[in-house]
C-alpha cells in the first residue's frame, strides 16, 4: 500500500490531530518547528489513502546511520487514526514505505503487529484531573501529602512565566541537573526554541519555585495543548531539597493545568530501571500505562545507556557545567 504523504498544514492532516484525543502537543506544528529549529529535523506526515490514520516522522541521524522517528525527543507521539481499520493499514503502508526507504523506523507508540517489533520502553505516569482539588489532593499518597504540606510551610513562592529569564532560571537549574546525572544536556538553542514556538503562543509554561526574594531552586517545563498537560522537563537543586521545592513545584504545576482547562497531566517517560522515580510519580495519583514503540530495522531505543553511556556518564559528573553543555551540544542530536 503505498501512504499519502502530507504538509503538516495540510487540512486533512489539521483535521485528523483537531479531531484525535490522543494527540498531544507533540503533534502540534510547533513542535516540529522546535526540531527544525533546533537541529534542522523536518517533519513529514504520512497518511493511509483514506485519510482516516497518519503518524509524523523526522529523518534524524543515529550513530549507526540515519533512521525515521516519530517524533525526536518525543516521549509518546503515537500514529493517530479513526478506528482500528485505518490504523491496521497505516502500519501496512508504513512497513512498506519503510522497506522502500531502505531505513530504520521508530514510532514512539504501539502498531498493530506484522512487521512491526515492540520494544518495552518503560512507563507513563498519567493523572486524571477531573477531581476537584481537594479530591486530586486526596489522591496523593500519605508521604506525598506530608512532604507538600512542608513545602508550603517552608517560605518557597511559585511563579509561572515565559519570558527568556523564566527560561534563563530553569536552564541554570538544568544544566546542574543534567551534570549531577551524568548526562548531556540540550543545547540552549533548543529551549529558545521551545518558548518561541510552543511556550510564547500559550501551548505551555516555566514554572519556577524559589524562597521570598530569592533565586529559584526548582523549576519545570511543562506543554499543554489539546486536554493534555506534559512534564516535559524538570531540574531543582539538591541543596534545597529538605524544604521540598519539588512537591511544591508538581502540585503548582498539576493546578495550573486543570486551571488551564486539561483533563490530564502526563508525567512523561520512566524507564523500567527507574523504580524510584516510578515510585515517586505514582505518588502523585497518577495511572501507570505501559509504553512501548514499534520499530523496524536496526537502531531501536531501548532505553539502554550501554557501556559508552555510563563511561560518559563518569567524565560529565567529574567535569566542569561547560563539559556538559558542549557534549550535549556535539552529540544530543545523535539521541533523538
Amino acid at each position: 500500500m503505498t501512504l499519502v504523504e502530507l504538509p503538516r498544514i495540510d487540512p486533512a492532516w489539521a483535521d485528523l490531530v483537531a479531531n484525535a484525543s490522543e494527540a498531544t502537543a507533540f503533534h502540534h506544528p510547533a513542535w516540529s518547528r522546535v526540531l527544525s529549529d533546533a537541529y534542522g529535523f523536518s517533519t513529514v506526515a504520512l497518511a493511509e489513502p483514506g485519510l482516516a490514520a497518519g503518524v509524523l516522522l523526522a529523518r534524524v541521524p543515529r550513530l549507526r546511520g540515519r533512521a525515521w522517528v516519530s517524533l525526536p525527543f518525543s516521549d509518546h507521539c503515537p500514529p493517530l487514526a479513526r478506528d482500528a481499520a485505518s490504523l491496521q493499514r497505516l502500519a501496512d503502508g508504513l512497513g512498506d514505505w519503510a522497506a522502500r526507504e531502505g531505513a530504520a523506523v521508530e514510532v514512539r507508540g504501539s502498531l498493530p503487529s506484522g512487521a512491526w517489533t515492540e520494544t518495552p520502553i518503560g512507563v507513563r505516569y498519567v493523572l486524571s484531573l477531573s477531581d476537584d482539588l481537594e479530591g486530586l489532593r486526596m489522591g496523593l499518597s500519605e508521604t506525598h501529602r506530608r512532604w507538600l504540606r512542608q513545602g508550603e510551610r517552608a517560605g518557597l513562592e511559585v511563579r509561572f512565566g515565559r519570558s527568556a529569564e523564566d527560561l534563563a532560571d530553569f536552564y541554570r537549574l538544568h544544566v546542574a541537573t543534567r551534570r549531577r546525572q551524568g548526562v548531556p544536556v540540550q543545547p540552549r538553542q533548543f529551549f529558545d526554541a521551545v518558548r518561541r514556538n510552543l511556550l510564547s503562543p500559550g501551548h505551555g509554561v516555566v514554572a519556577l519555585v524559589s524562597p521570598r526574594g530569592g533565586t529559584p531552586v526548582a523549576a519545570a517545563v511543562v506543554f499543554a495543548w489539546n486536554g493534555t498537560a506534559i512534564g516535559k522537563y524538570q531540574a531543582s537543586d539538591p541543596g534545597s531539597w529538605n524544604l521540598r521545592p519539588n512537591h511544591l513545584l508538581y502540585w503548582a504545576v498539576i493546578r495550573w493545568a486543570r486551571e488551564a482547562g486539561c483533563a490530564r497531566f502526563d508525567f512523561g517517560r520512566t524507564e523500567a530501571r527507574h523504580a524510584g522515580l516510578q515510585q515517586w510519580k505514582a505518588g502523585w495519583g497518577a495511572e501507570a500505562i505501559p509504553l512501548s514503540y514499534a520499530h523496524i530495522g536496526a537502531g531501536a531505543a531501548t532505553g539502554d545507556r550501554g557501556a559508552l553511556g555510563a563511561a560518559l556518564g563518569h567524565v560529565i559528573r567529574r567535569s566542569p557545567a561547560i563539559v556538559c553543555r558542549s557534549l550535549g551540544a556535539l552529540l544530543y542530536r545523535y539521541a533523538a
